[in-house]
């Protein structure tokens, strides 16, 4: 019992550590990919001078390399999305963990609640045998005791039976 309950604990504690560490790490990473959609993509190209937004004529730009921006663009875009994405499904894969680590910290008390319950039906039963046990004692004790009173009213009954009998002789 308490070697189920060492390793349940155990157990319930790597999994509370590792959870903390996948919450550390997924806050980590949100926080780059926020600060990459939000600033860090905005502070690189002021850095380096360049605007996406200018026209060609003022770097002469063709139409091709304008495509090539565009095309660039959308799969940044897409890549945006993906990454949405994939942050909201480790938000729920971590309210996923949070789930399992209460339903295994629940398993393991219901684990507790049988173990110990087992544990009092096998005292109940040794309680039990005891309890028969004396009761066989005392019926066995009993029925030499049955026979000699069974014994001494039948000697009763034939001895009223008897001057019953000479009663009778007697008066006629």
């Amino acid at each position: 019992a308490t070697i189920g309950a060492n390793v349940q604990r155990s157990l319930a504690k790597r999994l509370q550590e590792l959870s903390a560490e996948f919450r550390q790490k997924q806050r980590k990473y949100l926080s780059d990919v926020q600060a990459q959609k939000n600033g860090a993509v905005a502070e690189t190209e002021s850095k380096f001078g360049i605007d996406l937004n200018e026209t060609e004529r003022e770097y002469g730009f063709n139409e091709q390399q304008l495509a090539v921006v565009d095309d660039l663009n959308l799969a940044v875009q897409s890549r945006d999305k993906e990454i949405a994405q994939i942050a909201k499904s480790i938000e729920e894969l971590g309210s996923i963990f949070k789930e399992l680590a209460v339903l295994v910290i629940d398993q393991g008390t219901i684990l507790d609640r049988i173990d110990y319950n087992m544990e009092a039906v096998v005292e109940h039963t040794k309680e039990g045998i005891g309890q028969l046990e004396k009761a066989e004692k005392h019926q066995k004790n009993a029925r030499p005791l049955k026979c000699i009173i069974c014994l001494a009213i039948t000697i009763f009954v034939l001895l009223f039976i008897l001057v019953l009998k000479h009663r009778r002789r007697w008066r006629i």
